[in-house]
C-alpha cells in the first residue's frame, strides 16, 4: 500500500513505490535506464493507436477498444465475478470484537437477531471459535486453489450510528462484475454503516477499479445477491434492495452483458426473530451450485420464483423449514456443481444435492450463523473464470420468461434534489 503522511493542516502526501504500480513489469526497481527505455519502446509499439512518425489513431479508443480489453494490462488482473465458472480469488474480513459486543444483546430486535427462534435468547457467538472457523473456511478456499486476501479491522471501530457491526460479512464490501467493483449502499440498519470506507480502501489496495457506487436513495446490498449464470443476476425486492437501487444498477449490469431479476424476499415489521422477520438477502433464500440446479427455501420468496425455475427447467432442491437454520443455501460456487457451504443440520438437502451430482465442501459456520449468515455472506468474490450459461434464457427473452421480475428503467425525478447537504447525524434530523 502507498505510504500516507499528513501535515498539521491535514493535507496528505501519498507516496507509491514502483512495485505498487500494477502495470509495471516485475523487478522494475532493479532495471537500468536502458532497460526501462527498451520496455517503453516495446510497449509503445504495442499501442493499437501507434503510427510511427504520425499522430495516434485516437479514434480506436472510441470505437474499437473497450476498457475491459485494457483491464489486465492496466490493473494487473481480469477482475470480474460473473456466473458459476471456476472461482479464482476472494477477499475476506476476519471477525472483529465488534461482532460480539454485549450492547448488541440487550436489544435483540434493534440489532436483528433474526435467525434466533422465538423460544431462544439470542446467543452470542463464541469469538475464538468463530475465528477458528474463519481460518478453516480460508483453508478450504486455498485448498481449492483460490487466492484469499484478508482484511483485518481494529477492535475500536465506531461508525456514524454507534459500533459498526457485520464487518465479518465481506460479501457486502463490493460486487465485482466483469470490469470492476460496484460499491453497494446498505439499507438494513444503522450499525452496518461505517464499513464502506474501509472496504473501498481494501478494494483499491488490490488494484480493482471501481466502476460505480450506489447513490441517492438507492439501496442495494449487492453482496447478498446471487448469480444464476454469467448473464443473469438474482437480486431482491426487500429491506436490503429497493427499486431505486435496482434501477441504478440495471444500466451498469447491462454494460457487462448481464440482466437483473428482482424477486420478492421476506422483510419484517416489529418481530425479527425466525421465522417472522426472515431475511431480505437472496443468498439467505436460495443458492445456485451450477446450471440446472437451485437450492431454494420457498417461504422466503413468492410462488412466482418457484414458477420461474420450473419454466427454465431447473431442478429445485427444496430446503425444509426444520433445516433452514443450517444456512446450507448460503453457498459459494467453487466451480460448476462444486460448492462450499455449511452442512450441519441439513441432512435432507445434502442427500438431494449429492443425488443431483453436486459436490459439497463442508464448511462449519455455526458461529457465523449466530451473527447472521454463512459462507456466501463472509466472502467477497473477486475473480472467476467464464462459466456455463442457462441456454433456455439465451433462447428465450427474460422479459417473456419472467415479466414479473423485470427491473423498470431509471428516470430522474427533477422535483427531488440530487444533493441534500442539510442533514445532521446529531439527532438524526435536519441541521437547520
Amino acid at each position: 500500500m502507498p505510504s500516507i503522511e499528513r501535515n498539521d493542516r491535514g493535507e496528505a502526501t501519498i507516496t507509491f513505490s514502483a512495485e505498487e504500480i500494477p502495470s509495471n513489469p516485475p523487478g522494475v526497481g532493479e532495471m537500468s535506464l536502458e532497460e526501462l527505455d527498451e520496455e517503453h519502446f516495446r510497449r509503445a509499439k504495442a499501442d493499437p493507436t501507434y503510427q510511427e512518425g504520425l499522430p495516434p489513431k485516437s479514434w480506436l479508443f472510441h470505437d474499437e477498444i473497450s476498457s475491459e480489453q485494457e483491464l489486465e494490462p492496466l490493473w494487473g488482473k481480469k477482475w470480474g465475478n460473473q456466473g458459476v465458472g471456476k472461482l479464482r480469488e476472494v477477499m475476506m474480513t476476519r471477525p472483529p470484537l465488534n461482532e460480539v459486543r454485549d450492547v448488541f444483546y440487550g436489544d435483540s430486535a434493534r440489532y436483528q437477531e433474526q435467525f434466533q427462534p422465538l423460544v431462544f435468547t439470542p446467543e452470542q457467538p463464541d469469538f475464538d471459535l468463530w475465528n477458528e472457523q474463519f481460518d478453516a473456511m480460508c483453508k478450504n478456499y486455498r485448498d481449492a486453489g483460490v487466492i484469499v486476501n484478508e482484511v483485518v479491522v481494529p477492535d475500536e471501530f465506531l461508525g456514524p450510528y454507534g459500533y459498526t457491526r457485520w464487518l465479518w460479512a465481506g460479501t457486502d464490501a463490493a460486487w465485482v462484475i466483469n470490469g470492476g467493483a460496484i460499491i453497494p449502499r446498505g439499507g438494513y440498519f444503522g450499525v452496518q454503516k461505517g464499513r464502506e470506507p474501509i472496504w473501498q480502501n481494501a478494494i483499491a489496495s488490490l488494484n480493482i477499479p471501481i466502476v460505480y457506487g450506489v447513490r441517492g436513495k438507492g439501496v442495494a446490498e449487492l453482496g447478498g445477491q446471487v448469480w444464476l449464470d454469467s448473464h443473469h443476476m438474482i437480486i431482491s425486492d426487500g429491506t436490503i434492495n429497493n427499486l431505486e437501487g435496482a434501477r441504478q444498477l440495471k444500466q451498469v449490469f447491462e454494460m457487462s452483458d448481464a440482466k437483473l431479476l428482482q424477486i420478492p424476499t421476506a422483510g419484517f415489521y416489529k418481530y425479527t426473530e425466525f421465522p417472522s422477520g426472515g431475511t431480505s438477502h437472496v443468498d439467505m433464500v436460495l443458492g445456485i451450485p451450477g446450471i440446472g440446479n437451485v437450492i431454494l427455501y420457498p417461504p422466503y420468496t413468492s410462488f412466482a420464483t418457484v414458477k420461474f425455475f420450473q419454466r427454465i427447467g431447473y431442478n429445485i432442491i427444496e430446503v425444509p423449514s426444520d433445516e433452514y437454520l443450517s444456512g446450507i443455501y448460503n453457498m459459494v460456487c467453487l466451480e460448476p456443481n462444486v460448492v462450499m457451504c455449511n452442512v450441519n443440520g441439513a441432512p435432507t438437502v445434502v442427500k438431494e444435492m449429492e443425488a443431483a451430482g453436486i459436490t459439497v465442501v463442508p464448511t462449519d459456520t455455526s458461529e457465523a450463523m449466530k451473527g447472521g449468515g454463512s459462507v456466501h455472506c463472509a466472502t467477497c468474490q473477486l475473480r472467476r473464470d467464464p462459466g456455463p450459461v442457462c441456454e433456455y434464457l439465451l433462447e428465450n427473452p427474460l422479459e417473456k420468461v419472467a415479466p414479473e421480475f423485470i427491473v423498470s428503467e431509471w428516470e430522474k425525478d427533477w422535483s427531488d434534489p440530487a444533493w441534500d447537504w442539510d442533514y445532521s447525524i446529531e439527532g438524526l434530523g435536519r441541521g437547520k
